[in-house]
């Protein structure tokens, strides 16, 4: 029961962020909506890489980072005679790598475009100032489905396991067999979609590249649970390139598909940096769909890794439940 009501109450929680979120938005975009009009002009449209915070997975570094690019949309607008410059120019979050080619199409360089400026702040404008149909009707339901799946899961599939409990040989293991079990399938399919972006990476158009940096990177990490302990140092091979498509230059640094191989000693990751000299040429596979997304191999680091724990987990489900 008590494992019930913590699943329950962790997505409820975690509904409850959501909710905070999507209302703060709201009311960003609700203000944006008074804000009054006057004519623009586009006076800069390109494609720019930035470096961003890399998302890790049960770990924290304070300076793990990787290439996205971004559109850049430089605007001027005049108000009571004053010319102001922007590049604000959607209330729209951009994590990166998204919409990147469309944006900069929606907002070529000499275009005229309205823009909706703070009466009581002038510097302060959009020219994009509402959210895609249905998004927050999206993350409402969102919310409500993560209370309600929570509700599902913990009834129904609580209910499944105590009805086949008692034909196991070891039915006092089911709890800590369900978890492996549910684990195992994660990771399982975690291979599988990496393995299908692999496949489908090969067939993209290849662009012409260049490599602009090519070393090892000094990271400093530790574990998001044991954030008592002090920060270690590990390294982690880093390639940037960067490529043309369609008249826009793109930067990128994934070399391949899969989870990022630090080591704590430097040599342990230094081949991938070897096999790409910085000046050097290669060949760029990018996603026709979305250029600003790339990768110089199709393949997925690691992948036995991710089969090996998926193994690991699903035979250790077997093996508490007596079925091995």
């Amino acid at each position: 029961m008590e494992l019930k009501v913590l699943l329950v109450g962790f997505a409820c929680a975690v509904a409850g962020m959501l909710s905070i979120v999507t209302f703060l938005k709201w009311r960003e975009v609700k203000a944006v909506s008074r804000w009054l009009p006057a004519p623009g002009k586009i006076i800069s449209s390109r494609v720019e890489a930035r470096e961003v915070r890399s998302s890790g997975t049960g770990s924290e570094s304070s300076d793990a980072t990787e290439i996205r690019n971004f559109p850049a949309i430089t605007y001027e607008y005049k108000v009571g005679g004053k010319t102001f410059q922007s590049s604000h120019y959607s209330v729209q979050e951009n994590l990166g790598n998204f919409e990147v080619t469309e944006t900069l199409a929606r907002f070529p360089r000499g275009a005229k475009v309205t823009v909706f400026y703070n009466p009581s702040d002038p510097a302060k404008a959009v020219i994009e100032r509402t959210m895609p149909d249905g998004a927050f009707k999206f993350m409402v339901q969102l919310s409500a489905g993560l209370v309600v799946g929570a509700l599902v899961l913990v009834f129904s599939v609580g209910g499944v396991l105590e009805a086949i409990g008692p034909h196991l040989p070891k039915p006092q293991n089911l709890g800590a067999a369900a978890l492996l079990l549910f684990m195992g399938l994660f990771v399982l399919r975690m291979g599988f979609v990496q393995k299908a972006m692999a496949e489908q990476a090969a067939k993209w158009p290849v662009a012409a590249g260049h490599i602009d940096a090519s070393g090892l990177r000094a990271i400093k990490t530790r574990d998001r649970f044991e954030s008592y302990r002090p920060w270690r140092t590990v390294f982690k091979s880093r390639v940037v390139y960067s490529y043309g498509v369609a008249g826009q230059r793109y930067s990128a640094d994934r070399v391949a598909f899969g989870a990022t191989v630090t080591a704590s000693l430097p040599g342990l990751v230094g081949g991938q940096a070897a096999r790409y000299v910085e000046g050097g040429k290669v060949d760029v596979h990018y996603d026709p769909a979305n250029p600003a997304s790339a990768v110089l191999e199709c393949r997925v680091r690691g992948l036995w890794v991710l089969w090996a724990c998926s193994v690991g987990f699903l035979g250790g489900a077997a093996l508490l439940i007596g079925l091995v």
